[in-house]
């Protein structure tokens, strides 16, 4: 492996040192202090309830994974398809445009249980949540990026295409990759957001349910064992982007 490869893991390792030196002091200091477990739990029995068996953990992070995949890839087909017919068409942006500030602007998490009365409680609108959280900064930044496309470059190539769909997908989209890279790297931790709250309001299974269920019974080990599984995820998810940007778009890796 080239040193240049290990830039990002090298970078990793300030941020890295921080968090592991901050548990260290909350286990060192909270039995000082005498704070109640139900407030703030030690992490070593945050890391015990973890390892331990009780909690089928692989079960509940799946679930909570399938949705927010689900969502997301659902607003990845979408949002570029919107993107591109707003690019293509000055009526459609017209259209379009109003509607998806609207929709942004709008609460749409104080309508998740609206959406559980219109279409049942189960997973799809826990994924339709997902979707409608992540669907707009997709669109806008990959509509940004294809109206960023350098105009002497789309001059010079644009006699040679065939059509302006083909003049679409085969020079200005390719020119937008970091903008749509950088729309899905703001979608993917927004849908880690549209999960959880809409486990929050039905489910039997899930992170959130484990949440709010030690909510309900005052598990704040439970809470955070929870919450340290879905920050691990969207780090997870977070890197694959990341990964997927760099094999895309090397050119672009500053």
């Amino acid at each position: 492996m080239k040193p240049a490869d290990l830039r990002p893991l090298v970078s990793l390792i300030p941020s890295i040192a921080t968090v592991l030196g901050f548990i260290i002091a909350l286990q060192l200091l909270l039995p000082v202090f005498h704070v109640p477990s139900y407030i703030v739990p030690l992490p070593s029995s945050v890391l015990s309830l973890l390892l331990s068996s009780r909690i089928p953990w692989e079960t509940h992070a799946l679930v909570t994974l399938s949705e927010v995949l689900f969502g997301f890839g659902l607003a990845v087909v979408f949002g570029t398809l919107i993107a591109m017919l707003i690019t293509l068409s000055g009526l459609a942006r017209k259209v379009v445009e109003p509607l998806l500030v609207a929709a942004q602007v709008m609460p749409k998490l104080a309508f998740v249980p609206i959406l559980f009365l219109w279409l049942g409680f189960n997973a799809v609108p826990r994924v339709l949540t997902v979707f409608l959280v992540c669907l707009f900064p997709i669109v806008i930044d990959t509509s940004a990026g294809l109206a960023r496309a350098d105009v002497d470059l789309l001059d010079l190539v644009k006699p040679f295409t065939s059509s302006r769909l083909t003049f679409l997908e085969k020079v200005q989209f390719p020119m937008a990759l970091p903008s749509f890279f950088s729309g899905l790297k703001v979608s993917v931790t927004l849908a880690m957001l549209g999960a959880i709250v809409a486990e929050f309001i039905s489910s039997s299974q899930g992170l959130g349910f484990l949440i709010i269920s030690a909510e309900t019974q005052l598990n704040t080990t439970l809470a955070f064992a929870s919450a340290t599984i879905l920050v691990l995820m969207g780090f997870l998810l977070y890197g694959m982007i990341l990964a997927l940007e760099r094999l895309a778009i090397p050119w672009a890796r500053s």
